[in-house]
């Protein structure tokens, strides 16, 4: 199979497309259901209650619940939504130029660095979310039962390692981009 050196596109994309083409509409069906899930989470204050609440630690703690709170309390879980939203066009984007054949391009690595940057920010963003989460549902709390929880879990490490892993793989790419270009130079 031979790569056009001006385009880095592939002639036939076979197994790599199909998997692309999958990953499109995975991509795009996962995003659009995790904003309706926040969505139908926080304009349900049994969801609130019942999943949220348990998830940030308080659920021994009494919990405003009314409509200020909750709107304050997506308002907060927007912040990494916002960030994963862009992750998941920056990977949109890099699975449909698979799809068409654009493997080996400029794009390709700079999704993969954006793809990188978004984890590693989502690392440092869940548990700022999460105090700040639950400073919200509390802030209606009499003085003293308030609370203000501050929680790191590997769960942080992980993001933030595959986040590292995809950036330095996105790097690396470049690199190599420039070293064929410099080959091609020299033929």
């Amino acid at each position: 199979m031979s790569i056009s050196p001006s385009t880095g596109s592939f002639p036939a994309v076979g197994s790599l497309g199909r998997l692309s083409a999958f990953m499109c509409v995975v991509v795009a069906v996962g995003g659009a259901l995790a904003e309706l899930a926040l969505i139908w989470v926080w304009l349900s204050p049994s969801l609130v209650e019942t999943l949220v609440v348990p998830r940030l630690g308080l659920g021994a703690y009494s919990v405003s619940l009314d409509g200020w709170t909750r709107a304050a309390g997506f308002a907060v879980s927007m912040l990494p939504m916002v960030v994963v939203g862009y992750l998941l066009h920056q990977a949109y984007a890099l699975f449909d130029g698979y799809r068409l054949g654009n493997v080996f391009t400029d794009a390709a690595p700079i999704r993969l660095r954006r793809i990188g940057m978004c984890m590693l920010a989502l690392a440092v963003l869940r548990p700022v979310t999460t105090t700040l989460l639950g400073i919200v549902l509390t802030m209606s709390n009499p003085p003293g039962q308030r609370i203000v929880s501050i929680g790191i879990s590997i769960d942080e490490y992980m993001i933030a390692a595959f986040g590292g892993l995809i950036l330095a793989i996105g790097h690396v790419m470049v690199e190599a981009k420039r070293l064929a270009d410099d080959n091609l130079q020299i033929i």
